[in-house]
């Protein structure tokens, strides 16, 4: 779909203006009858080709119109209920300094912030908690604590390490989980470890939400937890020699203790937030089809701790069985392996650069197709400023069938 800089300055005049109230603009209902329950197929003026599968709202939020075929035709916003629902699929995007305000967010499902780049719980994450409680989407954090302790030792991630003239923690990520997951007498510095920084960031959000709940336990944030998680393991120094010839100093931290230190982390989160879900990262490019595959690494975790897997990364393919271009893993056999809803990231890439929205993540008959394959979510991390609207037009006309929800 197209959306051009003549349709975004029309939202924007509309939404100044009030003009969606102009009587002028909709068919009229006949004397009786109600006005919100009217307006949906009818066709209205003609558009151009320039405007074909563009959006504009007649009422924010309530009342739309499509271009199609050459015709202008208006819809209402089907009624459902705000937050993360994994019977539905679901519409995210990331928190940007951009746009912080709520009326953005309003219509999405959920919405995330990338969390680890202190070693305290800041006011940036502190105004998305916020904005998600005004407008009742779920918010989700990527949990990418341990890499950015790492880049506060004088890391980088793997691919982009060497070019930045860095450490890389596909070489020293291990070490410094040994050194510094938990408190150390012999750490440099004692009182700042990884999970004392988990501690610090779930403190602090369940201090802003001590006056909004009266129950914490209906606070369900979901948690990505760490993004990249796998790189610090046995198995994928072993696989990463391999392939790269990139070793963990001292060799992958054993991939046993990789789900120790996994349900440590959990632990943390639900002391503070009980109601957290929680969703594993499932790494990509984790070979499906030898002895390094899915099976033997996720057998090392609890998996009854875990709600959903999640694809950090960024890159993933609505119109594909793979989940990106460049791997083996597919979603379906993701699915089959691991039981579990699949949480998707499109929108960035290498370095966490911003890709622009993937609008293949927009087309129904994609996301019907991942939907069967246990995609019950799409997190896209440079959202179109009319996304809202687009989630609106697709969410009531996807039909998805989970298997979890029958049970």
């Amino acid at each position: 779909m197209r959306f051009n800089t003549l349709t975004l300055l029309f939202l924007s005049f509309v939404a100044l203006t009030g003009c969606g109230d102009d009587k002028s603009s909709t068919t009229q209902p006949e004397s009786g009858e109600n006005p919100e329950q009217d307006k949906s197929q009818v066709v209205q003026e003609t558009c151009s080709a320039d405007e074909e599968n563009t959006y504009r709202w007649v009422k924010e939020k309530v009342v739309y119109q499509i271009c199609e075929k050459g015709k202008w035709v208006t819809d209402s916003v089907k009624a459902y209920k705000p937050g993360f629902d994994p019977c539905r699929f679901n519409f995210g995007a990331a928190f940007q300094s951009s746009h912080e305000d709520s009326v953005y967010y309003a219509g999405l499902d959920y919405v995330s912030v990338w969390l680890g780049d202190n070693d305290w719980y800041n006011m940036f994450e502190s105004r998305m908690i916020s904005m998600s409680l005004k407008t009742k989407v779920t918010p989700m954090i990527y949990a990418y604590v341990i890499a950015e302790f790492g880049k506060d030792h004088g890391m980088d991630d793997c691919d982009v390490a060497k070019a930045r003239g860095k450490k890389s923690l596909c070489v020293y990520g291990a070490d410094l989980m040994r050194q510094y997951f938990d408190s150390s007498p012999d750490a440099e510095n004692p009182d700042d470890y990884i999970l004392y920084r988990y501690q610090t960031y779930v403190k602090g959000i369940a201090f802003q939400l001590e006056y909004k709940f009266d129950n914490i336990k209906d606070f369900e944030p979901i948690w990505m937890i760490e993004p990249d998680y796998y790189q610090y393991s046995q198995m994928a120094s072993e696989q990463s020699t391999a392939f790269k010839g990139d070793e963990q100093l001292n060799g992958g931290i054993p991939d046993s203790m990789m789900g120790v230190y996994f349900k440590q982390i959990v632990d943390t989160i639900k002391t503070y937030l009980p109601g957290s879900k929680i969703a594993i990262d499932i790494s990509p490019w984790v070979s499906d089809k030898d002895s390094l595959g899915l099976e033997k690494w996720f057998s090392h975790f609890d998996m009854s701790l875990v709600d959903y897997v999640s694809t950090s990364g960024g890159r993933t393919l609505a119109d594909s069985e793979k989940i990106r271009s460049t791997n083996k893993l597919t979603w379906k056999r993701l699915y089959e392996t691991l039981k579990k809803p699949i949480l998707a990231d499109v929108g960035y890439s290498t370095g966490g650069k911003a890709t622009k929205h993937d609008t293949a993540w927009d087309d129904i008959a994609n996301l019907e197709a991942r939907a069967k394959d246990g995609v019950v979510g799409v997190m896209q991390m440079d959202a179109a400023l009319d996304y809202p609207l687009r989630a609106s037009y697709i969410r009531s006309r996807l039909q998805v069938d989970y298997p979890w929800c029958k049970e």
